[in-house]
């Protein structure tokens, strides 16, 4: 799976999770989905990191 994919896939899914979050609590969603869009490309980025350098090391 490519890099982008995978850091585009978590941070939809994040995002999603915040929007949601916050209509359920009747919070302004915007600021939620931001911080939620931001974490979860920082999760993203982690998991390609982990997964590549599991590659280089095989």
């Amino acid at each position: 799976m490519k890099e982008k994919t995978i850091v585009s896939t978590v941070t939809l899914a994040a995002s999603l999770i915040s929007y949601f979050y916050a209509k359920e609590t009747a919070k302004d969603v915007v600021p939620y989905v931001m911080i939620g869009g931001f974490i979860g490309a920082v999760i993203g980025e982690v998991v390609v990191g982990v997964i590549s350098n599991k590659d280089e090391n095989n």
